[in-house]
Formats: structure tokens, sequence, C-alpha cells
């Protein structure tokens, strides 16, 4: 048996995950990497975006992570985040009524650009994250 750790995922919410894995890739704000066993210790941002927890070669599970940060270690990761999703559970047409309410008021001035542009950003991991996995 490969070698693990401990995977905790906190929302809002409560407790989105906690249990042992081998591998999660997530992405950061300067890019996409994997926490593996035995990681140097870290503390890093994350942007909004789909991981994956791998569990063995052909076991995998995805979810969307709508920001937050981690805190990881040889033993355990804790991600805190904004919120978390699993594919199964994102309402599809929800999202894409969410990315299109965001690009609306991209073109219209009155409403905050930068708010709008984290909605659409998020539509989109949702819908992507929905559609791909």
């Amino acid at each position: 048996m490969a070698e693990t750790f401990r995977l905790k995922i906190i929302a809002p919410t409560g407790v989105f995950y906690d249990g042992d894995i081998e591998r999660i890739v997530v992405r950061g704000t300067e890019g996409e990497f994997a926490i593996l066993p035995g990681h140097t210790p870290l503390t890093t941002t994350l942007a909004c975006s789909t991981f994956q927890i791998i569990f063995g070669d052909k076991n995998k599970k995805y979810g969307t992570l709508l920001g937050g940060f981690a805190t990881i270690n040889p033993e355990e990761t804790i991600i805190l985040t904004d919120a978390a999703e699993w594919p199964e559970d994102i309402d599809l047409e929800r999202a894409k009524e969410a990315k299109d309410r965001a690009l609306q008021r991209l073109k219209d001035s009155k409403y905050d650009a930068a708010r709008a542009q984290i909605a659409l950003q998020r539509a989109i991991i949702r819908i992507n994250t929905k559609e791909h996995h």
C-alpha cells in the first residue's frame, strides 16, 4: 500500500472532507501543484479551481475549491476554503445562470467589475468541474 497523509478540507458550512489520501493536486496563486506524504511544511493561498484527490493509480475524486489557503505538513494538510463542492452537488443550470449574470454585469458600469469577475470565475469552475468530472 502506498504511503498516505491526512487531508482535511474545511468550509464555512463545516468539514467537507477528512480522510487519508495518497496525493492531492490543487491550484495555488502561482500555479498547480501536488501535495504528497512527507511534503515540506508550507502555508499557501489557493486559487478558485478544480482539485483532484488521488487514492491509487485509478481511484481519483474531483471537486471545486473556491479560494482559501492550505497549511501543509509532512503528515497532514488542512485546507480552509470559502466553499468546496463535489461535481454531483453542482447545479449546472444555476452555474450557467450565474455565468450569464456575471457576463452581463461586466458589461454594465453600475456593477463592481471585480466582484463580477470573481463570480464569473467561480461559475466557470463549477461548470467545468460538473461537465468534465
